[in-house]
């Protein structure tokens, strides 16, 4: 019997927490813990604690698929990479699109973004960020140049005041809620906004609950009520911060009254007067926020408003302040890194911005150029465009993602994939989308690679290969670049 442990880092959620694969004669078993990692310092929640289970589930997809007359048989890959290089090669650039993944790794993201806007010369390409954390990219990047968390995980437990609002904390993010409570045992305060009383907010030293939607209103009055008692931090606005005279003259409108604000959001005016001031003089707040403010009609400007009051009040840059954006997935920051979105390329440089264009053209080197320097459809926009106007949008290939489960709409979004003429995905499931598929290409999971994802806090830490694939399948950044290579 030979057993070893086999260092990684959970697949699920954004926190990043490290823990050890057992493997038992080349199988993995079970996780151990790692207690070397200040992430997680050991601990692991339910989800990281039965990492192991899937790994080698009965059902992960072992062999290429090719649907025949409306039936999957079991296909070579030479098959399967033969019919892909010819069906891609048959379609115009703008006919086709691409989806990556938050579930694999930074390189693997970068290898489909290359692959997309290299090989097939599409410009569109995106992944599931933007129906999750897209706002947030915006959001901050626009307020302080970088769409990221700004202050560590382990920062939290130094917080005197935390807010969060869109989060249920605990239970999605049970190790940055271990921190939240240790802030708490040194004595901060927590606030916790939702409208509904969760397991976080039963934690919380004031709850508010408030009507969905009114998420900018509230924001707006805490600040409004900051300035009328001049809790500002005027020193950090005027070294560090542009344009407070506009924001002072939207929220001190009378709309934004504490009164008004009440009525908007169903807040008693006396709990946003204590938020504030806590918020205000606490001297190190934190707000944690996640999909609650992100997965809406004014995303960014919900997460604008949220770096607003931050700005406001000189919580920025420092331990326990921050804006801390909890990432859904494991890899969601880091696919966004890489470029695996419509308008940038890697390191969020612009598509549209012609140095860049050319340095990535240049770097890459093929012969006959890349995708024009125009942005791309984002995913909900390529579901529009398949569901009504059929025929512009004709190819799709999909790596790690479900859009029959995780899209807005999913009638909308099965009504749009009857409109491909030619669909792929790679998984290592034969999840909803895969079944309506022309071909399946069976996929290493996390614990079968090596590779690196991109944590909430944008730590870069690793996957370590822990046994061998089942069957056939194959590493994802190996299948693009076998396709490649039969596309010439």
């Amino acid at each position: 019997m030979d057993v070893k442990y086999v260092q990684t880092t959970c697949p699920y959620c954004g926190t990043g927490c490290t823990f050890n694969l057992v493997v038992k004669d080349g199988k993995v078993i079970g996780t151990a813990p790692y207690h070397r990692s200040p992430v997680n310092e050991g601990k692991v929640c339910p989800k990281g604690t039965y990492a192991h289970e899937f790994v080698n589930s009965p059902d992960r997809l072992t062999t290429p698929l090719i649907k025949k007359d409306g039936k999957f048989v079991e296909a070579s890959w030479d098959e399967a990479y033969d019919l892909i290089a010819k069906k891609f090669k048959q379609y115009k650039p703008d006919e086709c699109a691409c989806l990556s993944s938050a579930r694999v790794s930074n390189e693997e993201n970068y290898a489909m973004m290359k692959f997309a806007r290299g090989v097939m010369k599409t410009r569109h390409i995106d992944h599931c960020a933007r129906l999750c954390h897209a706002s947030t990219v915006a959001g901050l990047a626009s307020t302080f140049g970088s769409g990221a968390m700004t202050n560590s995980i382990l920062d939290i437990a130094e917080s005197k005041c935390l807010f969060i609002i869109g989060s249920n904390t605990f239970e999605q993010h049970p190790l940055i809620g271990r921190k939240v409570m240790q802030a708490k045992a040194n004595g901060a305060k927590l606030i916790y906004a939702d409208p509904r009383l969760t397991p976080t907010g039963k934690q919380a030293d004031l709850y508010m609950q408030f009507r969905s939607g009114s998420d900018v209103a509230i924001f707006n009055g805490l600040m409004q009520e900051i300035l009328k008692n001049g809790w500002e931090n005027k020193e950090f606005i005027e070294k560090r911060c542009k344009d407070f005279d506009k924001l002072k003259e939207e929220v001190m409108k009378p709309d934004y009254s504490l009164e008004n604000v009440s009525k908007i959001s169903g807040i008693p005016a006396a709990q946003l007067k204590t938020a504030a001031e806590w918020i205000a003089k606490s001297g190190a707040t934190a707000i944690l926020y996640s999909m609650g403010i992100t997965q809406h009609t004014t995303g960014v400007d919900n997460v604008r408003s949220v770096a607003n009051i931050q700005m406001l009040t000189g919580n920025l840059g420092r331990p326990g302040t921050g804006v801390n954006a909890l990432r859904g997935q494991n890899n969601v920051q880091g696919a966004c890194d890489m470029g695996a979105l419509p308008v940038v390329f890697t390191g969020y440089q612009k598509v549209i911005d012609e140095a860049a264009h050319k340095k990535f053209a240049d770097a890459w080197g093929f012969p006959d150029g890349i995708c024009e320097a125009k942005n791309g459809y984002e995913v909900t926009t390529m579901m529009d465009v398949l569901a009504d106007k059929p025929g512009e949008l004709k190819c799709m290939y999909i790596m790690g993602e479900n859009p029959l489960i995780s899209d807005p709409d999913l009638n909308h979004v099965a009504k749009a994939f009857k409109n491909i003429e030619f669909l792929v995905v790679q998984d290592i499931f034969m999840s909803e989308t895969a079944e309506l598929a022309d071909v399946v290409l069976p996929a290493c999971c996390y614990a079968e690679k090596d590779g690196t994802q991109t944590s909430t806090e944008r730590r870069v830490q690793m996957w370590r290969t822990a046994q061998a694939p089942p069957g056939q399948a194959k590493l994802d950044w190996v299948i693009m670049k076998e396709i490649a290579t039969k596309m010439g």
